[in-house]
């Protein structure tokens, strides 16, 4: 039995997309009275959920604010949308509403105490099923556009699937997130879709990705991990500066640290922009303070009693001293060489490694292009935008899925009350 035929000639709600941000659209929509249909175009649902955090889902971060979150756009609009459900009592959702135990771990990320991704794609999708959505999985899109038939308002789409079916639908959210981690389904569509229906996108690039280097001694680092603190530079203007973990990789730079501040690098926009490393996270003061009181110590031992051992002979070797050499009679402009290496160190940057491992997608559509309040496009009467296809893009740590959750509830909520109105 098809969809359509199943449910009626027209849906009030379609929801395209069944991840983080679909699934709550769809459920506080339902909750509300709204007769909801959700599709996806995997056939499980969830599946960026399932991949996240490790394979644990890093369901959200212990603490946000709006300065955790990129956006080319209005920070008005993105702080308002971020207070419409506060970090606090999304947490509680999971918990009291849905009896998901959840945990925080020492950096801050939160997951679901038994550590399986499945207890959370399970609740959701069992509260959808109580609260009377329709899910049909395996189901793709292949065109949304304006109906011709009925009145305006109420049937304002057609939707078309690959396998031949047709839908109406009053309204649609378009969660269709963007173009990173393509193995669990993401192609970009809805990007496609929202430019049909008008929408200006911003410049789409990958972000929270690994960074790649044509320098040769990082990459024979390989597996060797330090605290560093990374600014995003461009001339002397410092852009943004994050502190972390950095990881070496056989290509270059990865770790919480790199992803955070990696959407800098990423956009073709921002050519001209680089990369600097304070080590341990010390500046260059800092560091000069502390070979100035090196005494008798050589400065390969003082760097390898702060630092990993590999990674305090390449530094050594980049400022072009003797590793041997005694603190105490380190000539001035040789110490002020080593302090620079060691306190604003520059990694050249070569590009990135792509959607294939980004974790999100920056850019999408613009949020002055939607109802702050509802997220309904300005353009299309009725469309509605959740999660990573619009222009906001948060840090490693749970902060993507808490953007999720909070616009698919905001649109849920905004259709129910449109309906019932």
């Amino acid at each position: 039995m098809s969809v359509e035929r199943a449910a009626g000639d027209v849906w009030p709600f379609v929801v395209i997309g069944a991840g983080a941000a679909g699934l709550l659209a769809a459920l506080f929509a339902a909750r509300g009275g709204a007769r909801t249909l959700l599709l996806e175009s995997h056939p499980k649902p969830g599946a960026k959920i399932r991949v996240s955090g490790g394979g644990r889902c890093n369901v959200l971060p212990s603490r946000a604010e709006p300065a955790d979150f990129h956006s080319e756009g209005s920070r008005n609009a993105l702080r308002n949308v971020l207070l419409s459900w506060p970090l606090a009592d999304v947490r509680a959702f999971f918990e009291r509403d849905l009896g998901v135990a959840l945990k925080v771990e020492p950096s801050g990320k939160v997951f679901p105490a038994s550590d399986d991704p499945a207890e959370i794609t399970q609740a959701l999708l069992g509260a959808c099923a109580r609260a009377g959505v329709t899910l049909h999985a395996g189901a793709r899109v292949s065109e949304l556009r304006t109906s011709n038939a009925g009145s305006a308002a109420a049937v304002r789409f057609e939707l078309q699937l690959a396998s031949g079916e047709r839908i109406r639908a009053a309204r649609v959210a378009l969660c269709t997130g963007g173009l990173s981690l393509p193995k669990t389904g993401s192609d970009g569509w809805g990007y496609q879709a929202a430019e049909r229906f008008g929408h200006q996108l911003r410049w789409r690039y990958p972000a929270l990705v690994p960074l790649l280097t044509p320098e040769r001694a990082w990459p024979e680092l390989a597996g060797v991990s330090v605290r560093a603190r990374l600014s995003a530079v461009r001339g002397e203007q410092p852009l943004e500066a994050r502190s972390g973990d950095l990881l070496f990789t056989h290509r270059g730079f990865s770790g919480p640290v790199v992803l955070d501040v990696s959407h800098w690098l990423a956009r073709a926009s921002h050519q001209g922009v680089s990369l600097r490393a304070a080590w341990l996270g010390d500046d260059v003061a800092a560091w000069d303070a502390r070979l100035r009181e090196g005494g008798t110590r050589s400065v390969q031992n003082l760097l390898r009693a702060h630092l990993p051992r590999r990674l305090a002979d390449v530094l050594v070797a980049r400022a072009a001293v003797d590793p041997e050499c005694a603190l105490a009679r380190l000539p001035r402009d040789q110490r002020a060489r080593i302090a620079e290496v060691l306190g604003a160190c520059a990694l050249e940057i070569a590009g990135d490694e792509g959607y294939r491992t980004a974790e999100v997608t920056g850019g999408g559509v613009a949020l002055e292009e939607v109802a702050t309040r509802t997220l309904e496009s300005r353009l299309a009467p009725g469309l509605y935008f959740a999660g990573e296809i619009l222009d906001v893009t948060g840090r490693i740590g749970g902060y993507n899925f808490l953007w999720a959750w909070v616009t698919g509830r905001r649109v849920g909520l905004a259709v129910a009350s449109d309906l019932a109105a």
